[in-house]
């Protein structure tokens, strides 16, 4: 993938000194590039001037530069979780919340509330005969 910069130079003296500095990000690196150990990257500049000026010469005007860039192992991503360690981590998940259901259950968190009625006063009918009222 190549990149085209262009700048105007609008005044300069008898010298020039162009520098371009370049960064190849890590996760740019590691994304597109994770099958390989090193990328070598070719770098390719080239001047050139449009003047009204008739006798300019540009010396070195292009030059070719080789980058080589190696892969650090040590910051390397991992590829995946293994399918063992996901199937632990639910295990584990529902034995914790087992046990936290059981400590809540005998601690009576899951017993219904029982609806006391008011006391009320028993009043105990006597029955009176017809021939005494």
């Amino acid at each position: 993938r190549c990149l085209a910069f262009r700048c105007p130079l609008h005044s300069f003296e008898r010298a020039a000194v162009l520098t371009a500095r370049g960064r190849l990000w890590n996760s740019t690196f590691l994304e597109e590039y994770l099958a390989v150990t090193s990328v070598e990257l070719i770098v390719r500049a080239s001047v050139s001037v449009t003047s009204s000026i008739k006798n300019l010469v540009l010396k070195d005007a292009s030059t070719q530069i080789p980058v080589t860039i190696y892969l650090d192992p040590g910051v390397a991503v991992a590829g995946g979780v293994p399918w063992w360690v996901i199937l632990l981590a639910v295990l584990a998940g529902i034995l914790v919340l087992a046990l936290l259901i059981f400590i809540l259950w005998k601690l009576g968190f899951f017993r219904r509330a029982r609806y006391v009625p008011p006391a009320v006063p028993q009043y105990h009918a006597v029955k009176i005969p017809r021939e005494e009222r």
